[in-house]
């Protein structure tokens, strides 16, 4: 037995022990991922309760059953693949829960799911707007409440009976949810802006180019379309800091980098990697278009500044494009020098 096998096997024997359980939950650094273990582990918590108490249908216990292990599989998989959780496996179960909402609230008489549906729904609200882009968000949010308290409030079998979803449960759901997505998106701009965002450029600073670049790289060598890399040095920034002082030099990036938006596409990416180097990313752009429009920019810029280019190849990251880019700038700048 070789040493490689004897290291998976007692991985594999610590995973299932509380120790090994408690350290892989410890590992996971992606905030998102932790608050979908925790959802999950609460949705068991309450789907068993509906399961082991007495009474009620058939279809209710069924479906708290479904739900119950729609829930385990969910941490499982958060214990198992930690922050490399695929997130389109939470928001399958999002629409799980928003399918039930939409059935108990529009269409049975059952009180106490019905409550249980009408408080919980804000709180899905909430998830979605923290974990997911805000059109997603909204797309699965609105539609659903506009449909389900319509149709319960004039068609559902709850009309005319003590069941009936009264006006204030309606705004109260309206409020409450229209609350949570506001909120919900608010934190998250927040928080990229502190994890993603250079504080000095508003650029993607090197994490948000890893989180949103890495992505875009792949997307464009799964569906062979081209993806340029430019990696952008500023030209005497020492001598602006040295002699205007470094706020001058602190506008200069500022100015550089309004400047390069303006220019670029909102599919495009603007990120600092520190200093005076910057990354610009070009979705759907092969090296001859990403050649024009720095050349345009760089033609109207009142700062000096050279670039490189790299086009994505077969097995590239960005790391090693950023690389070919770099060297391209440098010969760049060997040529200019040359012939001055």
């Amino acid at each position: 037995m070789n040493l490689a096998t004897d290291q998976r096997r007692a991985t594999d024997k610590y995973w299932w022990d509380p120790a090994g359980i408690a350290k892989r939950l410890g590992g996971i650094t992606d905030i998102g991922v932790s608050i979908t273990g925790l959802v999950a582990l609460f949705l068991m918590i309450l789907y068993l309760i509906n399961i082991v108490q007495p009474g009620g249908a058939d279809i209710y216990l069924w479906a708290s059953v479904f739900h119950f292990l729609g829930a385990l599989a969910v941490l499982v998989l958060v214990l198992i693949k930690g922050d490399n959780f695929p997130l389109w496996v939470a928001y399958l179960g999002v629409l799980t829960e928003l399918i039930s909402f939409v059935y108990y609230v529009a269409f049975t008489t059952n009180h106490a799911q019905v409550v249980l549906r009408l408080q919980e729904f804000p709180l899905i609200a909430l998830y979605l707007s923290w974990l997911f882009p805000v059109w997603l968000t909204r797309l699965s949010i609105y539609p659903t409440m506009l449909f389900t308290t319509v149709y319960a409030v004039f068609f559902g079998p709850a009309v005319g009976t003590e069941h009936s979803q009264t006006p204030l449960n309606i705004a109260g759901l309206t409020f409450f949810t229209f609350l949570s997505i506001t909120v919900g998106t608010f934190v998250r701009r927040r928080f990229e802006q502190g994890t993603e965002i250079d504080a000095l450029t508003g650029a993607l600073n090197r994490n948000g180019l890893s989180l949103r670049g890495e992505p875009a790289l792949a997307r464009a060598l799964r569906s062979s379309r081209p993806l340029t890399v430019a990696l952008i040095d500023l030209d005497g920034f020492k001598q602006i800091n040295d002699s205007q002082g470094h706020e001058a030099g602190d506008q200069v990036l500022v100015n550089l980098v309004a400047n390069w938006k303006q220019a670029t596409r909102k599919s495009d990416l603007v990120c600092r990697l520190g200093g005076d180097e910057f990354v610009l990313v070009f979705p759907n752009t092969g090296l001859d278009d990403a050649q024009k429009l720095l050349g345009r920019t760089q033609s109207s810029s009142e700062y000096l500044w050279s670039y490189g280019l790299a086009q994505a190849l077969t097995g590239d990251n960005l790391s090693t494009m950023i690389l070919r880019a770099d060297r391209a700038m440098f010969e760049n700048k060997r040529g200019r020098s040359e012939r001055i």
